[in-house]
């Protein structure tokens, strides 16, 4: 890197977050972003931090970048953190990541059967937790699909798919908090959904998976096992259980204990965990925005990902994160890392994306780089670039119109600052 590098990054970055502030990444459908990055090179000594927007709709409090959010599917890879760190400690058996659901005893054996069938034909048995890390488990997606397409096939939620039924709940649930009368907690925007409730299978209430079954989405399966790339939420919810099962701790003390307490990541934690509630690591959780729809502040319950993106933080500890994970921190074995990062490419991989990982994704950039990380619902982004020692970290807080490679950005203010 050239000459005064670090001064020209901060500039060229400052300019990114000032197309941020004036809304110049959500075009698309203008709305309220309160977006944060934190980029940092640990051996040039480089850091940046920087935070634009208000933290929530319903007041003119700054976004600062100690602020937490929702962090949706970038906690994936901390899921897959604790099944590889399972898989170290000898806990998935004798096939180790080759495991199939049904020798786990995670669910018995005619609901295992029922997870995924094509045809009346069941393929349950088939499904190993690589399977599920790589979404290549044939799963649809129990939030946006249903048992008549996918939401790609319709090119919105499928309309008989659990979002859809959110989607049209929203604008009762804003009448509902005007009105002194009403009950929040009785509509289904206010739901704190189970993972899995063993106890009522074909209760759709009941849990995620009973919704996945229930409604005929897992008898409606893409294609067997290990055929092509899915993207499936569904399979982080049944690694969430997974971990609970074969460990009998929730889901939110597996990540303090394994991953956030020995990082001193003190400001993460799974949203609407019981045990215990996480009371003393909520501090100020700033709004998603759909639109300019606050989900914080207007009360919205998205406890429908757990497993698969169910973690409030903030940028400061997504980078302890994958740096800690990056250097090997969190495994006993270096070869465990090796693993998750052993990028495979399958039918349905869509570049940039170079191949995925175990829980994790390769992605390429113009740069002819590939960054190691995970995006999320509401524009959140971790990356690192081994070629820099760039650790990224960031979020828009906006479902709806950014474009999904804003953090491409960011790359591109780092390489021109230093290629000059």
């Amino acid at each position: 890197m050239r000459g005064n590098w670090q001064a020209r990054a901060r500039q060229n970055l400052d300019t990114v977050m000032g197309k941020m502030a004036a809304g110049d990444y959500n075009t698309e459908q203008p709305g309220a972003i309160n977006a944060v990055i934190r980029a940092e090179i640990p051996h040039a000594g480089f850091v940046y931090e920087k935070a634009v927007g208000r933290a929530y709709a319903n007041s003119a409090v700054p976004m600062t970048t100690e602020h937490q959010f929702h962090i949706a599917s970038v906690a994936k890879p901390m899921t897959a953190t604790v099944i590889l760190q399972l898989w170290e400690e000898g806990a998935l058996g004798s096939n180790g990541l080759d495991a199939n659901l049904a020798e786990l005893g995670v669910f018995d054996e005619a609901i295992v059967e029922r997870l995924h069938m094509i045809d009346g034909v069941s393929f349950g048995q088939q499904v190993t937790l690589r399977h599920l890390l790589t979404h290549t488990s044939g799963f649809k997606e129990s939030v946006g699909d249903d048992a008549g397409g996918t939401a790609k096939d319709y090119g919105h939620p499928a309309p008989n798919s659990y979002l859809a039924r959110y989607q049209a709940g929203i604008q009762a649930h804003l009448d509902c908090l005007e009105d002194l009368d009403c009950d929040l907690d009785e509509l289904v925007t206010r739901k704190n959904w189970n993972m899995w409730d063993p106890s009522r299978p074909d209760d759709p209430e009941a849990g995620v998976v009973n919704w996945f079954l229930a409604t005929g989405t897992s008898a409606a399966a893409l294609w067997p096992p290990g055929q092509q790339f899915y993207y499936s939420d569904t399979g982080y919810v049944v690694l969430g259980l997974v971990a609970e099962q074969l460990t009998g701790k929730d889901l939110h003390r597996l990540w303090r204990e394994r991953i956030f307490d020995p990082l001193g990541m003190e400001k993460s934690y799974l949203a609407y965990a019981t045990d215990p509630y996480p009371d003393p690591w909520i501090h100020d959780v700033a709004d998603f925005f759909l639109g300019e729809i606050g989900g914080v502040t207007s009360k919205f319950n998205i406890s429908f990902d757990r497993g698969g993106g169910g973690v409030v933080s903030t940028v400061g500890d997504l980078n302890r994160y994958l740096m800690g994970l990056m250097r090997g921190e969190l495994f006993k074995r270096p070869e465990t890392l090796v693993t998750m990062t052993q990028w495979r490419y399958f039918p349905g991989i869509k570049t940039p994306r170079v191949g995925v990982g175990l829980g994790i994704f390769g992605e390429g950039t113009e740069h002819k780089t590939v960054l190691i990380g995970h995006s999320g619902a509401y524009g959140t982004k971790m990356y690192f670039e081994p070629e820099t020692g760039l650790y990224f970290s960031g979020t828009v807080n906006q479902r709806l119109g950014v474009p999904y490679y804003w953090w491409h950005e960011v790359v591109r203010a780092i390489h021109e600052a230093s290629d000059h």
